[in-house]
């Protein structure tokens, strides 16, 4: 008899708990994790002809503007290759203008059949062949142009001027390493995501980019679709929407995340899932939080007054009865 007694008290049992909403317990988690300002061109810059270093007019940090001269090297060299090109392209000049009288005078007296269709294809040939001559070494005069515009190393874009790498009076062969720059203009910041950020970085509202001194805002270019074999994470680029930071810059990226969260305290374990218990109609429901990890404050989808159990959640179950104390 009071077996059955103390089965049924317990049957009918119920569980005691406390309760707040989720607007009222809900925290909104500030993430912070590395991140660098990059350039996107950081070059170093090359001789493309040989030839003597003349000057460098810029010194370490200078900036400079697109266009800018750089390094200077001797002309001396390219100035007489160009000269030489010019002078021969004058004779094929000369040349062909002979080659074109000689054409009309045959042409004149093959229509008087003075001479023969040998001698007018021989003089048009010899026209052919000098035109193309000429073409040929227009070429030449060009490029010769161009190994003398060579000369003068100029800056590729605005930049701060970051190594000398070269001096004056070295010889530079093509290939030598002369000068560095850093593009100034086109600045992004990079940050390796880790996979239980993945989910509250896309959900994002604000993104921040702090230094010790000041504080940037930004906005996400490109989440990368590739994970690092190693670190197992995936690179953010973002770029700036107003004040841009030095390059080389090093902080960190903050963001505050706008979904609610529930707090690390009152996330408990049921059947190997983390998750919450809510009150549903006086019945524990648990509500699995997918996107967390142990001791981590977890985001849920849940609307603002779902009532979430405080005291009593360890001892919850899902489907308990409940009396809200």
């Amino acid at each position: 008899m009071l077996i059955a007694t103390f089965l049924s008290i317990n049957v009918f049992a119920e569980t005691a708990v406390t309760q707040s909403s989720l607007a009222n317990i809900a925290i909104y988690p500030e993430v912070s994790i590395p991140a660098t300002a990059i350039s996107l061109n950081d070059a170093r810059i090359s001789a493309e002809v040989r030839a003597r270093v003349k000057s460098i007019p810029v010194l370490v940090g200078d900036k400079v503007k697109q266009g800018d001269v750089l390094v200077e090297l001797n002309t001396k060299d390219a100035e007489l290759n160009l000269r030489r090109s010019e002078v021969t392209l004058k004779g094929i000049e000369s040349r062909l203008k002979l080659a074109a009288y000689q054409y009309d005078q045959a042409d004149a007296l093959f229509k008087d059949k003075a001479i023969t269709d040998e001698l007018l294809r021989k003089r048009q040939a010899d026209l052919t062949s000098l035109q193309a001559e000429r073409e040929s070494q227009k070429v030449n005069v060009e490029i010769a142009q161009q190994e003398l515009d060579k000369c003068i190393v100029r800056a590729p874009f605005d930049a701060v001027v970051t190594e000398r790498l070269a001096q004056e009076g070295e010889l530079a062969n093509p290939g030598t390493q002369l000068i560095r720059v850093v593009d100034i203009s086109r600045i992004e910041v990079s940050a390796k995501i880790q996979p239980q950020d993945i989910y509250s970085f896309e959900n994002a509202g604000r993104l921040e980019f702090k230094t010790s001194n000041s504080v940037f805002t930004l906005k996400l270019r490109k989440l990368t679709e590739t994970i690092d074999p190693i670190q197992r994470n995936r690179e953010a680029r973002l770029i700036f929407t107003k004040n841009i930071a030095l390059p080389g810059s090093t902080g960190i990226l903050l963001w505050k995340q706008t979904i609610p969260h529930i707090p690390a305290n009152l996330i408990v374990r049921r059947d190997n899932k983390l998750g919450v218990f809510i009150n549903q109609n006086n019945k524990a429901k648990f509500v699995e939080i997918k996107n967390t990890t142990e001791g981590r404050p977890g985001p849920v989808n849940l609307k603002p007054d779902s009532k979430i159990i405080i005291n009593g959640r360890f001892s919850t179950q899902n489907g308990d009865d409940l009396v809200v104390k």
